[in-house]
């Protein structure tokens, strides 16, 4: 029962920052979003590129107020 709760445990932490999200690839960015239509990104005069939720986090970003 261990050995099943630490592979589940270790499956969901892995999986929640491989998730990916969109951003605007400009150095003002400041926000990620799910979505790559979501109307957020509509003022981005950049790139919009996908990375992964841990990566945006790192890049200290926070979800559109659009998305939650």
């Amino acid at each position: 029962m261990k050995k099943t709760l630490l592979i589940f445990i270790a499956f969901v932490s892995f999986t929640k920052d491989a998730t990916k999200v969109f951003i605007c690839d400009s150095k003002g960015s400041k926000k990620y979003h799910f979505s790559e239509n979501c109307r957020g990104l509509s003022p981005c005069k950049h790139q919009v590129i996908e990375i992964s939720i841990g990566d945006a986090r790192t890049k200290k970003l926070t979800l559109c107020g659009w998305e939650d």
